[in-house]
C-alpha cells in the first residue's frame, strides 16, 4: 500500500500518541516502556523537533505509519547536532519499506535544507544486528559502545551503540 511523507505539525500529536502506544508494546520496538508514552512525551518531542529540529510523518489513507525527529539541543557547542533521533513504524506495517524511506527522506532534508547540521546522533541495541546494519546501510557510523547504559531490571541492562552520520553538505550556515 502506497503512503506520504511530510513534516509533521504539532496537530498530529493524538495520532502520533497512538502509534507509539502500539510500538512501545514490541519488545525492542522502543526504548521507552509503554506507561511513558503520553500525550506531555509526544508533545515534548514533537515541539522540540518542530522548532529546532525535524520530525517527519508517514501516512497512509488518515492513518500515521511511521515517524522520525531529531532535534539540535539547547547547548551552544550542540548547534550543528540533530540528536535523540527516533523512528518508529506500526508494528503492523513493518517490513514495507516505510521505515527506509522515513529515514531516506530524512537524511536528504537534511543535506538540502539544514547544511548548518554536521552530524545526526542515534541509539541503537547492540543485540539488534538487524538495526545496526540497517543503519550502517544508510551511513551511520557505529562510535563505540555505552555499556550496561539501558536499565531493564534490577540486575538487567542492555548496551546499546552510539551511531552518527555526517552530512556532506554541511556548510556551518
Amino acid at each position: 500500500m502506497a503512503f506520504d511523507i511530510n513534516h509533521t505539525k504539532a496537530t498530529m500529536a493524538p495520532k502520533i500518541l497512538t502509534l507509539y502506544q502500539k510500538v512501545a508494546k514490541v519488545p525492542d520496538g522502543i526504548i521507552r516502556h509503554p506507561h511513558e508514552i503520553t500525550l506531555d512525551y509526544i508533545e515534548g518531542f514533537l515541539q522540540k523537533s518542530i522548532k529546532q529540529g525535524l520530525a517527519l510523518v508517514a501516512t497512509q489513507e488518515d492513518q500515521i505509519v511511521g515517524e522520525i525527529h531529531a532535534y539540535t539541543p539547547d547547548i551552544y557547542a550542540f548547534q550543528h547536532i540533530l540528536t535523540d533521533l527516533t523512528i518508529v513504524v506500526d508494528p503492523h506495517q513493518q517490513g514495507q519499506g516505510i521505515g527506509r524511506k522515513l529515514f531516506e527522506a530524512f537524511l536528504a532534508t537534511v543535506k538540502k535544507e539544514y547544511t548548518h547540521i554536521l552530524r545526526i546522533e542515534l541509539y541503537v541495541r547492540a543485540h539488534n544486528h538487524r538495526n545496526v546494519k540497517f543503519y550502517e546501510g544508510l551511513g551511520f557510523q557505529n562510535e563505540g559502545k555505552q555499556v550496561n547504559k539501558i536499565f531493564k531490571t534490577q540486575h538487567s541492562f542492555e548496551t546499546p551503540l552510539h551511531m552518527a552520520w555526517f552530512n556532506p553538505n554541511y556548510t556551518g550556515n
